[in-house]
């Protein structure tokens, strides 16, 4: 395999910093599924977006949807395709076989994924990095341009899929509604009474409610959204392949023109959506907000890749990694960060907690995300200073390398 040959004893920084902030943008964005009925709500697709009342609602939904919502999961699977690539390639420098081993570490992510949906919360993304991970396996010997083409092309099949799907879901709802088999009162009084089981049932109460009406319908899904989620790892990939983090500055110009043309095209796509989420245009919210959602399906991952060209090149700049360094640790440590997230707010919002469960506006949702990642920069730096991975990842590792290829 031709490839860039990274160090196994150097950390690229960069890497580290950017993980970091993905974990923040993924708390943001999972904050409004933590408090809400996100997974079964379908009322949204009828009613269309709304902007809330508050002193910081309005801002938080505003922020959240065009700046966060789609784009910071995208974030999160471009690393884990590169970090696939830097852990594989280290693998085979050390004689390991490479196949072997790092089936063992997506099989360890698939469980603890699998009992983090199904005993935790319904939003976990790790059982399906799992699946797709075993998928990109048939990748990591291709060259760089086949790659490129499957990146494309499922990026391509996937985005038009989801939009015709996500458009039409409102209208079939609609037309649930007109010819009397449904109505917008059932769909409240069945959030109402998914809302009281939330906020104050016991942990079997809330186990039962969600496993039936969110753990199945996503174990369903998973086989479509692990085929989603792979051409955003074989991004990863080729990045990885072409050395664009280990040698930033020999790829400079291609950092720069992916910056520029990830930022007018994923703007714009992203302006669109959010013209269609709240309902600018002169059609029905029972067609517009499905249309938003499918479009956000291709500008979210184009409005990514800006975010990390703009940080790979900002982190150039001694002051600025400086500055950023201290999310290196929430990155290295992003598994257990991830994981301790779901922890801390199931405890805030769900009934054998504190039972807050429906009762949190937008912007009070931004703080509780703000002040559990603030809390989170500072024990992740204090522990990495006595540690050198977080818990989880130190248990990843050894049963990563328990039986040596």
């Amino acid at each position: 395999m031709k490839a860039t040959q990274i160090p196994a004893n150097e950390r690229i920084h960069t890497l580290d910093i950017i993980r970091g902030i993905a974990v923040f943008g993924i708390l943001i964005a999972n904050m409004y599924a933590f408090k809400t009925l996100a997974f079964t709500d379908v009322r949204p697709f009828i009613e269309g977006g709304t902007v809330p009342d508050g002193a910081l609602s309005p801002f938080a939904d505003v922020f959240n949807t065009i700046f966060v919502e789609g784009k910071f999961y995208p974030m999160f699977s471009l690393l884990f395709g590169l970090g696939f690539y830097i852990f594989y390639t280290r693998l085979i420098e050390k004689g390991y076989n490479a196949d072997r081993v790092f089936a063992r570490r997506l099989i360890f992510l698939l469980v603890i994924g699998l009992v983090h949906l199904v005993f935790l919360w319904s939003g976990d993304i790790l059982h399906t990095y799992a699946l797709a991970g075993f998928l990109l396996l048939l990748f990591i010997h291709r060259q760089s341009k086949t790659i490129m083409v499957w990146i494309v092309s499922l990026l391509g099949v996937t985005s038009i899929f989801m939009f015709f799907l996500m458009s039409v879901t409102g209208v079939g709802l609609q037309l649930k509604m007109e010819s009397g088999t449904g109505s917008l009162d059932t769909f409240e009084n069945s959030v109402d009474s998914g809302e009281a089981v939330m906020a104050n049932g016991s942990y079997g109460d809330i186990l039962q409610y969600r496993f039936l009406n969110e753990v199945i319908p996503i174990l369903m899904q998973s086989i479509f959204i692990a085929i989603a989620v792979l051409p955003l790892f074989l991004i990863g990939l080729y990045m990885g392949k072409k050395g664009m983090f280990h040698d930033v500055e020999s790829n400079v110009k291609k950092w720069r023109k992916l910056c520029v043309h990830s930022f007018w095209s994923g703007g714009l796509l992203t302006a669109l959506m959010a013209v269609l989420h709240y309902d600018v245009l002169p059609l029905p919210s029972y067609f517009t907000f499905g249309m938003a959602e499918g479009v956000n399906f291709a500008a979210g991952p184009l409005l990514m890749l800006f975010y990390v060209s703009a940080f790979v090149l900002l982190l150039r700049l001694k002051v600025w990694k400086k500055l950023l360094m201290p999310f290196a640790a929430v990155g290295r440590m992003a598994l257990t960060n991830y994981l301790l997230q779901s922890l801390i707010a199931v405890f805030v919002f769900y009934g054998f907690g504190l039972g807050l469960f429906g009762q949190i506006s937008s912007g009070v949702g931004l703080v509780i995300a703000v002040v559990i990642f603030t809390a989170q920069l500072i024990v992740s730096n204090l522990y990495l200073q006595t540690f050198k991975q977080g818990p989880m990842e130190a248990l990843w590792r050894k049963w990563t390398y328990k039986v040596r290829g």
